[in-house]
């Protein structure tokens, strides 16, 4: 009884591997085994906000650190997002915005 089974769709809302593998030098806990989510896919999709651009979360993250009235996945609290800067030896200076939920360790991230 065999069946063809098709491809599968792999869906990945990380930064590049560096950026994840390096994450752990800047105190985020187990950044290779958790799940990533670009903040700003996520505000459009628990808002409806088809505007969720990064001028949008500019609006709201900036003043206060955190996405008001938004929650991470798990019920708790957005984490605000600090802004880090990698340096990469063939690409320079990359910017971006990262933060990790106390409770379940989804790391909320945007390029800056």
């Amino acid at each position: 009884m065999s069946s063809k089974l098709g491809p599968l769709e792999v869906v990945c809302d990380a930064p590049p591997y560096c950026i994840v593998r390096a994450c752990h030098l800047i105190g985020l806990r187990k950044p290779e085994d958790v799940r990533w989510l670009r903040m700003s896919g996520f505000i459009k999709e628990r808002t409806g906000d088809e505007s969720g651009s990064v001028s949008f979360l500019q609006k709201l993250l900036w003043t206060s650190g955190r996405v008001k009235d938004t929650a991470c996945t798990c019920g708790e609290k957005l984490p605000a997002l600090e802004k880090y800067v990698f340096t990469l030896l063939h690409h320079g200076d990359l910017y971006y915005l990262l933060g990790q939920c106390s409770r379940c360790n989804t790391i909320f991230w945007e390029e800056d």
